[in-house]
């Protein structure tokens, strides 16, 4: 949706907008109740404004949305979430508009105005080279926030750039809008230009794709779907909210019913080019965030291992693959500690498995917070004694 230009004017005379804009906050909050809050470098700031009311919220949205949003959003008693654009600052803004408790709330992410590089990004290149990839399934993870969709238009901006190729994007709803340059790249928003994610899928298969961008694997149809696509030869880059590559593997399978999962399986080994698992984390000098990750590249041992059902021994298989661009987020986030990029505890508490971040880290630091480690466990251990006692009195 583009805005019109008195509410354009409106919005940009609007300062909580520019504090945004101005301080690269990543989302704005209105809260009937409470002044506007910004996240900036994933914290919440506070902006010195009036408390607002539900009014002013109403006014807000009449300004942001048009007659159709604003009749569904009363008469259907639905969530809205869709893409602004202001024009004559060449950005865009993602509002998700519902209702609580106190009256409406909004939230406003602030999207970037052009795609970034892996290198601006602090990926890893390696992965990027998949992006140049004939066919198969490629996916991002990680948690909400992560920039998992930042990832992905750097990867369709890569082929955008150096590959004529037919791209079709399917996203809910359109963050970034791409120029065609060397490829043609046509994008669909789901409730707009189509009803869901596999529906869109299954048309694409019609539209002689070269490459494919699901927005999110939600359902067991997208996810079957998903693999149909790389399987007859469309490279497909998705999304899943998963912390690590054994965690995605597992997530995505479980997804099939029992009866198609060995099947799903042996497809997913088949079409899997590579796992890249993300988070943000605030840097030591608190200036902004950066990029620890988890990368699998689909090596015939990584084949192998995800047709046995053996994904247990893909941590093993990544820390000893560096050579075919692996990495573990342990090992992410120890060389960001090592280059003074993390402080030790921020890139302690982000580990998924403590006991291997530990074993490399130097021994003062190790001892250092070995106590904390230990008091973890002994804590889970004290909890999981705690629930016994209360199944018992039950």
């Amino acid at each position: 949706m583009i805005l019109t230009g008195e509410a354009e004017k409106t919005l940009l005379e609007w300062d909580v907008l520019r504090y945004a804009l101005d301080s690269k906050a990543s989302d704005l909050h209105l809260c009937v109740g409470s002044p506007a809050v910004a996240r900036v470098n994933g914290r919440l700031e506070r902006i010195n404004t009036p408390v607002f009311n539900n009014q002013d919220l109403k006014e807000l949205l009449e300004l942001v949305a048009d007659r159709h949003l604003i009749s569904r959003f009363y008469g259907e008693q639905v969530d809205l979430d869709y893409t602004v654009e202001l024009p004559s600052l060449g950005r865009r803004l993602r509002l998700n508009v519902f209702k609580q408790h106190r009256g409406i709330s909004m939230t406003l992410r602030i999207l970037s105005d052009r795609a970034l590089t892996f290198e601006e990004l602090g990926l890893p290149q390696s992965f990027e080279k998949l992006a140049h990839e004939r066919a198969g399934l490629i996916l991002v993870t990680g948690g909400t926030g992560s920039g998992k969709s930042t990832t992905l238009c750097s990867l369709i901006e890569a082929i955008n750039c150096k590959s004529p190729s037919h791209i079709i994007t399917i996203e809910d709803p359109i963050e970034m809008v791409f120029e065609n340059k060397s490829a043609l790249i046509e994008q669909r928003e789901i409730g707009t230009h189509v009803p869901d994610f596999s529906t869109a899928l299954r048309s694409s298969l019609r539209e002689a794709p070269d490459v494919i961008l699901v927005g999110e694997i939600r359902d067991n149809e997208t996810a079957m779907m998903t693999l149909k696509a790389a399987q007859v030869g469309a490279l497909v880059m998705a999304t899943l909210h998963t912390r690590s590559a054994a965690e995605t593997i597992t997530r995505f399978l479980g997804m099939f019913p029992d009866e198609y999962r060995l099947g799903a399986r042996q497809q997913l080994a088949d079409v899997l080019k590579g796992i890249l698992c993300q988070t943000l984390i605030l840097s030591k000098d608190g200036r902004s965030r950066i990029a620890a990750c988890e990368t699998l590249t689909a090596t015939m041992a990584v084949k192998h291992i995800v047709r046995e059902e053996r994904t247990h021994l893909l941590n093993s298989v990544m820390e000893l693959s560096s050579a075919d661009g692996m990495i573990t987020m342990e090992q992410s986030l120890v060389n960001l500690y090592k280059t003074d990029r993390l402080d030790l505890q921020t890139a302690y508490e982000h580990c998924n498995d403590k006991q291997a971040f530990l074993a490399q880290i130097p021994a003062e630091a190790q001892k250092k917070l070995s106590i904390a480690w230990e008091t973890e466990v002994e804590l889970r251990n004290l909890e999981k004694l705690n629930n016994t006692r209360n199944r018992r009195q039950v």
